[in-house]
């Protein structure tokens, strides 16, 4: 038995019971998680995915990321060759039968049958479908009759891009159907509607979202939890559900419930299947987001400090050698942040330093290898505060430089003086052997 919307129904009804899955979980659906650079987004993520175990999939939104790349489309791909599990000589003889152009397509099949059976007949009306433009009937391994058109005319349409000969070691070009992180998530949460599915998009708004998520943006509208508004599916789309779909694979069309016809006419994204995302505001290149996508999702803020105290520890040297000192990062970070949130500089919260901005690990090793430290910070910290948030007046944040504005001059004052370089002269300084 399943639910949906708190009604009973049989369990045959495969599409209120994949959608709609009783799923343990206090998260949201669709959740971004967005704030200050440094802040911890992704590493908050990271262990809230957790709970999806092995059921996550990973990207990451970028200017060139398309619809195609995220949900799918057909494209040339190296493929195996369909014979790779056969023996050499096996490879021969069954290469022998499909070309041989004294049989018909039907003989061919009927003589390949045995062979195939054991390895999925799905691909012998691929094969056939390359060969030949004959119709001829299938079979399912118990022998009964099928329908495997979906192949057969796939075997066509890959036909010009694919040189399916003896001994060339597997190397074949297929124009197919490519699913995307969307899409692979999707038929594993319908086909496993008892587990959790986690798709993580990380920097969301690095990529034009609305053209990316093309259709699939309705989906997004969410009742209990499922899509309250399906889509149609294409007919590209369709070919891969029937292949991928466990309900419906090996069926004939005419042989769908009402349940399953659904699923292969329409998608709903199911209550089982979760979609996170990072967003730092703060960067430049970054895409807009329209105000009726936004509603669809929850909206998390990490404040700038929120993750403070797990960085109060680490010790850090800055100055170079002559002039070496020691001083808590945090303490640091804060003074910086001090400066740039006064009236001096009214830089908002988005665009302050936070507790990660320097990596965990980087931190850890600052002490140890102190020099290359030194260039990270120069790398990171100056340069951000340089060519990003305080492009415009720099001189409002390196109060303690007299040279030149330019970025190497920068460098130079920070190793000469440390804090200095940002007017700083109230900061506590650390013996480098109380280190944690």
């Amino acid at each position: 038995m399943g639910l949906f919307d708190g009604v009973e129904v049989e369990s045959e009804d495969v599409t209120e019971t994949a959608c709609n899955a009783e799923v343990e979980n206090n998260f949201a659906r669709n959740r971004i998680v967005f704030g200050a650079p440094g802040t911890g987004k992704s590493h908050r993520l990271e262990l809230d995915s957790k709970c999806f175990g092995n059921n996550v999939e990973r990207v990451t939104f970028h200017p060139g990321y398309s619809y195609a790349n995220f949900v799918g489309t057909y494209k040339p791909t190296m493929i195996r060759n369909d014979l790779d599990w056969l023996t050499d000589d096996e490879k021969k003889k069954v290469i022998a039968i499909l070309q041989d152009k004294s049989k018909t397509a039907q003989e061919k099949y009927d003589l390949l049958y045995d062979k195939f059976k054991g390895e999925g007949l799905t691909r012998l009306p691929i094969l056939l479908g390359i060969y030949t433009d004959e119709g001829f009937k299938t079979r399912k391994v118990d022998g009964t009759d099928t329908d495997n058109t979906v192949e057969r005319n796939h075997g066509k349409a890959i036909r010009p891009y694919l040189n399916l000969q003896s001994g060339n070691g597997g190397k074949e070009i297929s124009y197919e159907y490519v699913p995307g992180p969307f899409m692979r998530i999707y038929t594993q949460a319908i086909n496993y509607p008892e587990e959790k599915y986690l798709l993580l998009i990380e920097e969301i708004n690095r990529a034009n979202v609305a053209a990316v998520f093309g259709d699939v943006f309705q989906l997004l509208d969410r009742k209990s939890g499922v899509s309250e508004y399906p889509i149609a599916t294409s007919e590209d789309i369709k070919a891969f559900l029937m292949n991928n779909l466990e309900c419906l694979k090996g069926k004939r069309i005419d042989e769908f419930s009402d349940e399953e016809s659904k699923l292969y006419q329409e998608m709903r994204i199911p209550n089982n299947m979760f979609i996170w995302a990072t967003m730092n505001s703060a960067d430049q290149g970054v895409f807009p987001m329209d105000t009726a996508f936004k509603r669809r999702w929850e909206f998390e803020y990490i404040g700038v400090d929120d993750e403070a105290k797990e960085v109060e520890k680490y010790i850090i040297p800055i100055g170079d050698k002559e002039h070496r000192r020691y001083v808590k990062w945090n303490d640091l970070r804060e003074h910086i942040n001090d400066i740039l949130s006064s009236d001096d500089c009214k830089v908002n919260e988005d665009k302050l330093l936070g507790p990660f901005f320097i990596s965990k690990s980087m931190l850890e090793s600052a002490c140890e290898r102190e020099e290359r430290f030194i260039k990270a910070f120069e790398s990171k910290v100056i340069m951000y505060l340089f060519e990003d948030a305080m492009k415009m007046r720099p001189a409002n944040i390196f109060k303690g430089h007299k040279g030149r504005m330019i970025f190497s001059e920068l460098c130079k004052t920070f190793e000469e003086k440390g804090e200095g370089l940002f007017g700083i002269s109230d900061i506590e300084y650390i013996e480098k052997e109380g280190q944690e």
